[in-house]
């Protein structure tokens, strides 16, 4: 699984290489993406920067797989804004359900872990009620 991920990144930073190589030189009539779409652009470097960092985190492996997942498939996204406008409106409209979705299940389960979960009023308050019933005995 880590070897997907790793080719998958690899493939989008050679993406993100040859789109650098075109901006810095670039051929006639040929407008670089970075000038004309450059906030998608910038949304993308970002992206592949957390997409990496999820990478190498060892930490909350479920919620990192999920954050690791998203940006990598908004790269891809943006990549393909680069290419196919229209497509890339479409794609950024799935991966916005997704997202959503996501987040309304993470929403979901802290709310039922917090609720699981005694509040620290409430172990406090028994401790000490256990506590002046010990000194009774």
């Amino acid at each position: 699984m880590a070897n997907h991920k790793l080719n998958n990144f690899n493939f989008r930073i050679a993406v993100f290489l040859a789109l650098l190589n075109h901006k810095f030189k670039p051929e006639r009539n040929i407008e670089s993406p970075f000038e004309t779409q450059n906030v998608i652009m910038a949304t993308f470097v970002i992206s592949i920067l957390v997409y990496a960092i999820t990478l190498c985190t060892p930490y909350f492996p479920g919620a990192i797989n999920d954050i690791n997942f998203l940006a990598g498939r908004l790269a891809t996204v943006l990549l393909t804004f680069t290419l196919f406008p229209r497509l890339g409106w479409l794609l950024l409209f799935i991966w916005t359900i997704h997202f959503v979705k996501l987040i309304y299940r993470a929403v979901r389960k802290f709310r039922q872990q917090y609720h699981a979960t005694p509040s620290a009023f409430e172990y406090l308050f028994n401790q000490c009620r256990h506590a002046h019933h010990n000194e009774q005995r």
